[in-house]
């Protein structure tokens, strides 16, 4: 990428999409199973929840409704009318959905079951093909990713004018969501401990790193949101961000991948949401014992889900608020990569010190070929998934894995094509 765009092959009969240096092909419908037709996602989830033998959707809920976070969620309601994004995230955490990623213990319990475990397992260690440590363990994820998310809803009061009458509340709202976050964190690592298994905990507490570092990577703007590197010249390019292959212990990749389109927004989707997702499937294995191939098999696993879940994010986030979306979506960094003026309007806003223009960045972004690359970077991933999932023994969880993968892709696609 990055030295102009050549012509696009769309090759019906062999199902496949060509671009220069991008080559997918649709995955074939046994891979999904005999009802793979329309896949609706809360169709898509019931199935897998009753197949791990757990309703997931419930995990929240035992973890939230608690003498400490019933204390906290008395003081919200005088939140009610401020607008403070802790009600927001609120409400996502105890409906769930695809938008805010609370379905990863789902799939560290699905990747579990896909695995099988050894003759050595005993009976009462497990239900429904899934280990009781495994079980603990997607708790311990779940609950990792929904504090970090309730740290991520505290309201901007530099401005203390802005906030009106309001102050004094949404500075309320502030502290429940320090208090709220650091009591899930807290217990999420008491419960790691009681796992007893001390290269479980040195992986998933990696996993938490990772995501402190990804809110903090690159540049940001007045209000701390992110903003997207400056593209690089092709030529300048050294190497690729091969995040499956890394030393997932040590620091995920580095500030040399920043410019460089496809491998910048890769890094900061493994660090905000891939890396704790990857590593929970991974120790999911280290639990079952499946030895250091299928660990590594089952994070890359996890890591090629949360890429077609954040491309689903992305893109829609991008379609549906085209005057707020994230400057560092798929969308916004494969753009400037393939078309570096569109950097322009981001540069200049930062040099006049302004907000950017994000309806005019919209249409910027629209005018390219970007789009294009999406579509072919979600069948790219979604193929990875498939290929992942086959070297999984267990059919009924590995076909509800890519099942899962399916109804988002399809999800994603259907905003590209409106």
């Amino acid at each position: 990428m990055g030295g102009g765009i050549m012509d696009i092959y769309h090759i019906r009969n062999g199902r496949s999409l060509m671009v220069t240096g991008w080559h997918t092909s649709f995955p074939p419908s046994s891979c999904l199973g005999p009802d793979s037709g329309e896949l609706n996602w809360r169709a898509v989830v019931s199935e897998a929840e009753q197949m791990v033998g757990y309703p997931t959707s419930f995990l929240n809920l035992r973890w939230l409704f608690n003498d400490e976070i019933a204390v906290a969620a008395t003081q919200l309601r005088k939140l009610v009318g401020t607008n403070h994004p802790l009600l927001k995230s609120a409400k996502n955490i105890l409906v769930g959905s695809k938008s805010n990623l609370q379905s990863v213990g789902l799939v560290v319990l699905l990747v579990s079951k896909a695995a099988g475990f050894g003759p050595d397992q005993l009976v009462e260690q497990h239900s429904s093909g899934v280990l009781n440590a495994q079980r603990a363990l997607a708790e311990i994820v779940e609950m990792k990713r929904t504090g970090h998310i309730i740290h991520k809803a505290m309201a901007n009061l530099r401005d203390r004018r802005a906030s009106g009458g309001q102050y004094e509340d949404l500075l309320c709202g502030n502290k429940i969501v320090l208090l709220s976050g650091d009591y899930l964190l807290a217990k999420c690592l008491k419960h790691l401990g009681d796992l007893r298994n001390n290269e479980v905990t040195e992986l998933i507490s990696t996993g938490l790193r990772d995501l402190v570092e990804g809110d903090f990577f690159g540049e940001i703007d007045a209000d701390g949101n992110p903003l997207p590197s400056k593209p690089k010249a092709s030529n300048t390019i050294e190497r690729n961000y091969d995040w499956e292959n890394e030393n997932n212990l040590g620091k995920l990749g580095s500030n040399d991948f920043l410019g460089q389109g496809k491998d910048e927004w890769k890094l900061r989707t493994m660090l905000t949401s891939g890396s704790l997702l990857a590593k929970g499937c991974q120790a999911a294995m280290m639990l079952s014992k499946q030895g250091m191939e299928m660990e590594r098999e089952a994070y890359r696993l996890g890591g090629h889900l949360a890429m077609i879940w954040q491309l689903y994010l992305d893109v829609k986030d991008f379609f549906t608020h085209p005057h707020s979306y994230s400057l560092v979506g798929a969308p916004v960094i494969i753009a400037i990569w393939e078309y570096p003026t569109v950097y322009g309007h981001i540069f200049e806003a930062k040099l006049e010190k302004r907000g950017v223009d994000f309806k005019q960045l919209f249409y910027a972004v629209r005018s390219t070929r970007a789009l294009e690359y999406l579509r072919l970077l979600l069948h790219e991933e979604l193929m990875a998934v498939v290929r992942c999932t086959e070297r999984f023994p267990v059919e009924d969880a590995r076909l509800a894995l890519n099942k899962m993968a399916a109804s988002i892709h399809s999800e994603a696609v259907q905003f590209l094509d409106s």
